[in-house]
């Protein structure tokens, strides 16, 4: 956990997840290969100072949970003082690009994109994220649930909403399958993909799986044994538009 600003105040934030291979080794998150194929503009700032900063400075967020653009994916912009300048705190985003326009500072946009949840809104001491674990190939895999695009499962959940994500389309990224109903002893919910995959990305489709009438549930823990039993009647998979952001935060063997 750590903090940034946004508008003057400080929020808590986790990295898990980053579009650029070289970023994820230095930062060490996962590389997400799946992040890298989205446009950077259309996501909002988050802002790093590079180089000479005030005492106390932090990355400056461009939105945060409860605004119209929040999600927790943020397009990098680097922020250099100018030679000669004097650095003072930033804090906001609309300061630092006032200071740009006066010359006193310069923004570089980035192609990278930051998977960087925001898990506490003005304070300094947020409550940590639940750690869960899910399957995915037989094994398990822990993970995070930081946000959602549906408004009325942020609630029910207790997750942000995240309306940034509702523009993206779903089926774009991996399935994450949960049962719904009847389910076989110590069910999980499924990845359709882990950290070191092609397609990685913390970002999920919702697909909601029902055994049939009459069917015994089996325990499900690869996607390819979900989709073998959807094609022999025995279960149905609902995709869904609801988009997840759900980050991998360590890959298990047990």
């Amino acid at each position: 956990m750590a903090l940034g600003y946004y508008d003057g105040h400080q929020d808590a934030f986790i990295s898990t997840d980053v579009s650029d291979k070289a970023e994820a080794a230095s930062m060490h998150i996962n590389y997400s290969p799946g992040l890298a194929s989205l446009k950077a503009k259309d996501f909002a700032p988050i802002f790093m100072v590079n180089g000479t900063a005030a005492t106390g400075q932090l990355m400056v967020f461009g939105s945060e949970p409860g605004e119209n653009d929040y999600s927790p994916i943020w397009d990098e912009v680097m922020v250099t003082w100018k030679a000669g300048v004097t650095p003072s705190l930033l804090v906001k985003d609309d300061q630092i690009n006032e200071l740009a326009g006066k010359g006193m500072l310069t923004e570089k946009k980035t192609s990278i994109l930051l998977n960087c949840p925001i898990i506490g809104v003005n304070t300094t001491s947020p409550s940590q994220p639940a750690v869960d674990s899910g399957f995915y190939d037989g094994h398990h895999d822990a993970f995070v649930n930081t946000d959602v695009s549906d408004r009325s499962e942020a609630s029910s959940r207790n997750l942000n909403f995240a309306p940034g994500l509702s523009a993206l389309k779903a089926s774009s990224f991996p399935g994450i399958y949960s049962v719904s109903g009847a389910a076989a002893s110590g069910q999980l919910m499924v990845f359709g993909s882990q950290p070191g995959e092609d397609d990685y990305s913390p970002l999920w489709q919702e697909i909601t799986v029902t055994w049939k009438a009459g069917a015994t549930p089996v325990l499900l823990v690869k996607d390819d044994q979900i989709k073998q039993l959807a094609s022999q009647g025995m279960l149905t998979m609902q995709a869904t538009p609801v988009i997840l952001n759900c980050p991998i935060i360590a890959v298990e063997n047990g």
